[in-house]
């Protein structure tokens, strides 16, 4: 009897942590807004780490995804890697 309450005691509380961590990373998995730029691209579809001193639209450190079809972009703001080494990876 003692170890089917143990067992229940501790499935309680792998439930209960389950709970408890769910919102915190369903909301790490939501997509970032992507703001429409003035940035404009010509280099097909993609992301790319924008440079000011090819483009002034174009915000250092921020990462802007391309549309193939119109040359313009959005941006999804501040990248890590766009700020440390202007690629999208270092």
């Amino acid at each position: 009897m003692s170890s089917l309450l143990i067992r229940s005691f501790f499935q309680f509380t792998a439930i209960l942590a389950i709970l408890a961590v769910s919102p915190v990373a369903l909301a790490s998995l939501d997509k970032k807004a992507c703001t429409p730029s003035e940035c404009i691209c010509i280099n097909g579809q993609g992301q790319f780490c924008g440079n000011e001193a090819i483009n002034p639209a174009c915000t250092n450190g921020h990462v802007f995804e391309c549309n193939k079809d119109t040359g313009k972009t959005c941006d999804y703001g501040v990248r890590d890697s766009c700020v440390q080494c202007g690629e999208l990876q270092c």
